[in-house]
């Protein structure tokens, strides 16, 4: 009988003999105490590859999605188990390495790396789906490319992300927005329960029964702040084929027609809990593909039959202008896929080069269709044609959910309005697109409620604690103490500080300090 040696025993048996050798010149460049000696005592310890500044490869296993904010971490390790994150637990702590948590590599504000231990669980993928009772087990590191299928296989769906590269672990903690929202809630709200790894390697199951202070911070409370999230049990719910269907608006010198299109997008779906099983997501963009042109277009996934449609669709159809992309019938996530293609529409050879910043702010108050000329007036002057507006259309089951059972707190607004900016090299316009995005806010602010969605973090964003959790910050400080007492799990906008005594006036407490419930593992 031949035995195989897998890629990671394979890698860890030449980070080993690499480690030992009499000859080797590594340098272990850390003020940590850290020795190869120690190094290779953590190998033995774990199933997990790792991965160091001197190994092969090591700049791409360090990269983000977005990269504008690179770090140099000491080592990257990718876990195969829960007991390789107890052991990387315990060596961070022992060295007091900073620690990163990583899943799909989207945390726009490059949150998910760092120069000390990045954990990343990118290979915790199984998923189980019980169709009986409607549920789905998940790990953590699933992605929606490959929850997706496995769901549709049965006929059932989990609302989830636009990108397939997103990992359930972030995207859900930070709540969780999608095209089917409206109609199933953003995917926190879809949690069962979850299994967690505490900093000191405790592991914890939450629901609404058990640890529920935790179960309700976890939902909107943001990755990275309380512990390493590795399963997750949701609800799921049957779906056959739905209708997608795209529109667009030319506003390159006329923006009368656009702003009409986004008011009418606003007054007929987004206020009053109309037309819930149509998912809405409305982009402003560039044209770099077609004409060139800037134009509005509006992408809806539609849960029900052709007929009701186009009824739904009647007074959009009614804007002058109105060009409709396409129209057809698919999976869910075909659909999802065709709303979002090509916007923007950058050239494959410029996509290795290419950084973006982006920002986010909450409408919940209805808008003129003048306000609406002159948001798409100050869009003109993006400073290239790569930059975007995503209007994320809430509404629905999202605004229905009480505000109380969980940390996400954007229950009452109307969109997310959500800009990203993109730039092709570092010395060209990547500041002038950051200053760009600075001002557009500061535009925007007459318009916000002073909100904005935690999966779509910015550095350059003050008092994030109010825009991110508002009343609920001073709670979620409160369990991050308990789960969290030493800070371990940290980042420049983690959950931690507390906020003014002024804000503080505006924040609520909704949970006594109870002891926590440890699993046997």
């Amino acid at each position: 009988m031949r035995f195989y040696v897998t890629p990671g025993e394979l890698t860890k048996k030449r980070n080993i003999e690499l480690l030992t050798a009499a000859d080797n010149k590594i340098e272990i460049h850390s003020d940590t105490g850290i020795t190869k000696e120690q190094l290779v005592k953590l190998e033995k310890a774990l199933q997990a590859k790792v991965v160091y500044p001197w190994s092969a490869g090591y700049n791409e296993d360090k990269r983000e999605f977005n990269d504008v904010y690179p770090a140099n971490p000491l080592l990257i390790v990718y876990v195969a188990s829960y007991q390789d994150i107890q052991v990387c637990l315990e060596f961070a702590r022992n060295y007091k390495l900073t620690t990163a948590i990583r899943s799909g590599r989207h945390s726009l504000a490059d949150y998910s790396v760092c120069d000390g231990m990045v954990i990343d669980i990118s290979l915790l993928k199984s998923v189980f789906v019980d169709t009986t009772n409607q549920t789905v087990w998940v790990q953590a590191g699933v992605t929606f490319a490959e929850l997706n299928p496995a769901l549709e296989f049965y006929g059932m769906h989990l609302p989830g992300g636009g990108c397939p590269t997103v990992s359930v672990a972030g995207y859900m903690q930070g709540g969780g927005y999608g095209l089917t929202s409206r109609n199933f809630g953003i995917q926190s709200d879809c949690v069962l329960e979850f299994t967690m790894i505490l900093a000191d390697g405790s592991v914890v199951i939450a629901n609404a029964n058990q640890n529920s202070d935790l179960f309700w911070a976890v939902r909107g409370g943001t990755g990275g702040n309380f512990g390493v999230l590795v399963s997750i049990k949701y609800k799921i719910f049957p779906l056959g084929l739905i209708w997608g269907i795209s529109i667009t608006w030319d506003f390159e010198t006329d923006t009368t027609n656009a702003a009409q299109a986004l008011h009418v997008i606003q007054e007929n779906y987004l206020t009053g809990f109309q037309y819930p099983n149509l998912g809405i997501e409305t982009l402003v963009y560039t044209d770099i593909s077609g004409d060139g042109h800037k134009k509005v277009r509006f992408g809806g996934g539609f849960l029900g039959n052709e007929d009701q449609l186009n009824t739904a669709i009647t007074a959009l159809m009614d804007v002058p202008g109105a060009t409709v992309v396409f129209k057809q019938q698919g999976r869910y996530s075909d659909i999802n896929n065709k709303i979002l293609e090509g916007i923007p529409a950058i050239p494959q050879k410029e996509l290795p080069t290419i950084k973006f910043y982006g920002r986010s702010t909450y409408i919940a108050r209805s808008l003129s269709v003048n306000d609406y000329k002159n948001i798409l007036q100050f869009f003109k002057t993006v400073p290239n044609t790569y930059g975007m507006l995503d209007l994320e259309g809430y509404g629905g089951a999202i605004n229905q959910y009480p505000v109380e059972l969980s940390s996400f707190i954007h229950r009452n607004a109307i969109m997310n309005f959500y800009s990203i900016v993109f730039f092709d090299k570092v010395t060209n316009d990547q500041e002038k697109n950051r200053l760009w995005l600075i001002s557009f806010f500061e535009f925007m602010d007459q318009y916000s409620n002073g909100h904005s969605y935690q999966n779509y973090p910015n550095r350059d964003q003050t008092g994030y604690q109010w825009a991110y959790w508002g009343p609920y910050y001073q709670q979620l400080v409160a369990i991050k103490q308990k789960y969290d007492p030493h800070n371990f799990f940290h980042y420049q906008q983690s959950i931690g500080t507390p906020i003014s005594t002024h804000s503080k006036k505006k924040q609520l407490t909704l949970f006594d300090n109870t002891p926590i419930i440890c699993e046997n593992f």
